[in-house]
């Protein structure tokens, strides 16, 4: 019967066509002019309508246009007068794609600790601030699981999830992470190199130390020497 249908509807036989949601992924049957009637369906599971995935509409609206026969395509959606808004955003506005890269921060700590490029907390803060990663952060926190868009709330969750992840890698035998204290501390007592790590080295408008409170930097950054392990390397 499928089939049947499919030769009668491409050879204009049939001019209109009633599928579900589900044929839409299975069947290649381009139309001039494709129809969503209703962007929800029963979900027998949790007993109530449930909205279709976007993927789902792409793939239904995608039907629309023949590009051996039309120059054009034409995709009509009803929706709720509640879902307008949401569907005219995302038919006319891109949908931000973000950041996966906290999943995998660990193979790349470690593999610019290897290199020799970072060697302590703070330079693995410089490194994130030149990722898309932390591009996104501050425009959608709570799709990273951050209730706050402020610089100084980034940076110390970026130094939380950075301490996590050397303490992940020490424990694999990855790094050696030396006497840690705040550089703060190290500054107060006279360690050049913390004090310098503290002011001339975080004046860089690409840095994310240049929109976050020295005095919070100092205070949550660690002053440890971070180094590579044979294993590490491997």
């Amino acid at each position: 019967d499928r089939e049947l249908v499919e030769e009668l509807f491409v050879s204009c036989k049939i001019q209109v066509l009633i599928c579900t949601a589900t044929l839409a992924w299975g069947i290649n049957l381009p139309a001039h002019l494709c129809v969503i009637k209703g962007t929800e369906f029963y979900d027998a599971k949790t007993k109530r309508y449930q909205p279709f995935p976007v993927t789902d509409v792409l793939q239904m609206m995608g039907r629309a246009g023949r590009p051996q026969f039309d120059q054009t395509g034409v995709a009509m959606i009803f929706v709720e007068e509640s879902l307008k808004d949401f569907y005219k955003k995302f038919l006319y506005e891109p949908f931000p794609v973000e950041s996966h890269l906290a999943e995998f921060l660990h193979n790349h700590l470690n593999a610019e600790i290897a290199a020799g490029s970072v060697s302590s907390e703070r330079e693995a803060l410089d490194y994130l601030s030149w990722t898309y990663f932390f591009r996104r952060l501050p425009m959608n926190p709570s799709y990273y699981g951050l209730d706050t868009s402020d610089p100084d709330g980034v940076a110390v969750f970026l130094i939380g999830l950075i301490r996590q992840i050397l303490g992940d890698l020490q424990g694999a035998g990855c790094v050696n992470i030396g006497t840690s204290g705040p550089l703060a501390a190290a500054a107060a007592a006279g360690d050049g190199n913390a004090h310098e790590s503290a002011t001339s080295k975080w004046q860089s408008e690409t840095s994310i130390t240049a929109k976050t409170s020295k005095e919070v930097l100092q205070r949550k950054l660690s002053n440890a020497k971070v180094s590579p392990t044979q294993v590490g390397r491997i």
